[in-house]
Order: C-alpha cells, then sequence, then structure tokens
C-alpha cells in the first residue's frame, strides 16, 4: 500500500512538472507588445551590459548603470519594459522605466492609502528642495514641510533619506508631485510622546537634552 502511495504521488509530481512547464512554454509564446513590462532573465553580464533573455528570437541588453550598483547575477529574473522589439541590435529593454514604472504604482497607491514613501533630497530648488523617490521620479518638496523645526540653512538636509507623505500627485493635467516631510516626523514625534507619558511615572528618573533657552518676564532664563 505504501509503495503504491508513493507511485502515486510521483505520477502527481510529474503531472505538476509537466503543467508548470506547459505554462510557462505558453507565457513564452505570447505576442509581446512594445511598452509591456516583461520579466526576462539574466543570461551574461559584462563591464559595460546585463544580457537578458526575454523569450524573443535575440536578447535584450542593459547599461549596468541602470542597476545602480546592484548588479544581477546569471539566471536572476529582471522585470523590463519593452521599448521595440525589433531594434537596431535586438529587443530595446530599458531596467530602468520599469522601475519607473513600477514606482508610479507604488507613489499613486501610497499617495491614495495616505501611507509615506522613502525618499532623499538631493537639490536645494527655488522654495524647497527636489527629493528623488526612485525609478527616476522626483518630488517638490516646500521649505516649510521639510521639517518639524525651521530650516536655517537648507544646505543642511541635503543628501537626507526619510519617509515622505504624496501631498499632490498631478497639477493641470500633467506629473506634478508634491511630498511633506514635515508631517511625518510630527507623527513620529508625537507617537513617541505618547509612549513616554504612558510608559513613565511620576518620580521616574529621565534623561533629556537640552533643545533651547528661553526666558519669561519676571522670571530668571530657565532650560528647555
Amino acid at each position: 500500500m505504501e509503495k503504491m502511495e508513493v507511485e502515486m504521488d510521483d505520477v502527481q509530481n510529474s503531472k505538476d512538472s509537466i503543467q508548470t512547464q506547459l505554462e510557462e512554454s505558453l507565457n513564452r509564446l505570447k505576442p509581446l507588445e512594445d511598452g509591456q513590462l516583461v520579466d526576462g532573465s539574466v543570461i551574461a553580464v559584462t563591464d559595460e551590459y546585463v544580457f537578458i533573455d526575454i523569450g524573443y528570437k535575440s536578447e535584450g541588453k542593459i547599461p549596468v548603470s541602470e542597476f545602480a550598483g546592484d548588479l544581477p547575477k546569471a539566471g536572476d529574473l529582471v522585470t523590463v519594459v519593452l521599448i521595440r522589439k525589433d531594434g537596431r541590435n535586438g529587443p530595446e529593454v530599458s531596467k530602468a522605466k520599469a522601475d519607473a514604472k513600477q514606482m508610479w504604482k507604488d507613489v499613486r497607491k501610497a499617495f491614495d492609502e495616505k501611507t509615506a514613501v522613502d525618499g532623499t533630497i538631493e537639490k536645494v530648488v527655488k522654495g524647497g528642495f527636489e527629493v528623488a523617490l526612485g525609478g527616476d521620479i522626483h518630488a517638490f518638496l516646500p521649505i516649510s514641510q521639510s521639517d518639524s523645526q525651521k530650516v536655517e540653512k537648507p544646505e543642511s538636509l541635503l543628501g537626507t533619506k526619510g519617509k515622505f507623505y504624496i501631498e499632490r500627485l498631478y497639477s493641470d493635467n500633467k506629473a506634478n508631485v508634491v511630498v511633506n516631510r514635515r508631517r511625518y516626523l510630527e507623527e513620529q514625534m508625537n507617537g513617541a510622546r505618547d509612549k513616554f507619558f504612558a510608559e513613565t511615572q511620576i518620580g521616574d528618573s529621565v534623561k533629556g537634552v537640552v533643545k533651547s533657552f528661553t526666558s519669561f518676564a519676571g522670571d530668571e532664563p530657565r532650560l528647555f
């Protein structure tokens, strides 16, 4: 009986394997269209290019610069955008454009669900900063929304990585991303404050950091 059950399991596993191979073959037979996202297999990596098999008559190649130093290895799966099936030197594909498409989906989802996205403050511009969100997407960060405190020296925030809320995606029917870092920071501080008062009892010894000096009429200067 046990031998029969093992044989039946082997037959079922074989059927599953054949079904999987058949599905993969059918997927590769689907006609490729310019502009679509395609999963390709890395077949070679050189100093200049990453060569991708997307199931077409020849492989595509992507400049290594599009991988931002995080190069794949042979056999890895990479999602790319098929720019043109019949380019001069084979299919033209791009990982950067695929990343941008996926990032736009993530940004739109974050905007709709009111969640924060990762970004890096890269440049000081008029009225604020330019923030890189990834996938070639850049957003405007008003200086008034860039920190929880007044920003005296804008250059001090350059290179800062953190979380940002998406305040706006479009205006005048054009992509126009505006982000807010201050709201996220204030939420974190409020959460930390609430946790502190919930866990700290009167009489407990705590450590603090002097943030500023101030004075009140009729009183000596006090520390805050």
